[in-house]
């Protein structure tokens, strides 16, 4: 198995920067190791586990979980795309993260690419 274990930590820092909950317990976020890179998901938390309210919370309807995860899956896929990575949905709600070509390769130094010079041509 690769070890994608400095993308999961970029991941988690950039995740926290951005306000999200990235620690174990009550957020619902999990952040995980796949081969292919780094996965991210939510998960509604299960009120058994002690994050429950009181009786009078757990009687009520519960929210509606699709559209909370997707809109904290869409969420998590906008912060890690505008940080430089490549993001692709999977087919079990996951995000698959993998590090995208800023983080991949420094840029090199010297001219930006539209600064590079073009060279005179002579006509003869």
């Amino acid at each position: 198995m690769v070890d994608h274990r400095e993308l999961f930590e970029d991941v988690t820092t950039d995740l926290a920067r951005a306000g999200f909950d990235t620690g174990r317990g009550p957020s619902g976020l999990r952040i995980g190791h796949r081969p292919q890179g780094v996965v991210v998901d939510w998960r509604p938390v299960d009120p058994a586990d002690g994050a429950g309210g009181s009786d009078e919370v757990e009687r009520a309807d519960p929210p509606p979980v699709e559209g909370i995860r997707a809109a904290v899956t869409g969420a998590v896929a906008v912060v890690l795309r505008e940080s430089g990575y490549q993001v692709a949905a999977t087919g079990r709600d996951e995000l698959l993260v993998t590090a995208g070509p800023a983080r991949a390769v420094e840029a090199p130094a010297g001219p930006a690419r539209d600064e590079v010079a073009v060279p005179e041509q002579w006509w003869g």
